[in-house]
């Protein structure tokens, strides 16, 4: 009997956890511009003025950055890449406030080639991890996310 399957049957590991990284990312993005194509409409209701260029600006950007965020989520789910996965490339993505401005085109260009591999590799075995795998990933993307966001709401 055949059945359709939404999701990996297996969790990727090693080697084949890069592919699958790029390939989530990949589907992330492409689900994150889906949200932001049905967030975006709703700009000029909820900034009440249409010549409020900054509130649109704002909207938008909230909009493009929850759904990047949340489709990465989806995708790790999918491709059962785990929330270790997700934490790293929405860490990189919530912490580029603190690094964004600071560097050259090209190291942007490499660090966002680079998060799906960075992630495949902070998660290598996937799902058989030491104990402490977690709690380190999670504080570090922690760390990075409150950094980047307090240096742009402070």
């Amino acid at each position: 009997m055949s059945e359709i399957r939404v999701r990996v049957a297996e969790a990727p590991v090693r080697g084949a956890r890069v592919a699958w990284s790029y390939l989530a990312t990949v589907v992330g993005a492409l689900l994150g511009g889906l949200f932001w194509a049905v967030w975006a409409p709703f700009g000029p209701s909820v900034c009440g003025d249409p010549d409020d260029v900054l509130c649109q600006l704002g909207w938008g950007t909230a909009g493009g950055i929850l759904g990047a965020v949340l489709g990465l989520a989806v995708a790790a789910f999918v491709f059962r890449l785990g929330w270790e996965w997700w934490a790293v490339p929405a860490a990189v993505l919530l912490g580029a406030p603190l690094w964004f401005d600071a560097v050259p085109d090209a190291v942007r260009v490499l660090v966002v080639l680079l998060a799906p591999t960075l992630a495949a590799a902070a998660t290598w075995t996937g799902p058989r991890r030491p104990a402490w795998r977690p709690w380190a990933i999670g504080g570090a993307a922690l760390l990075l996310v409150v950094l980047g966001l307090a240096s742009v709401l402070l």
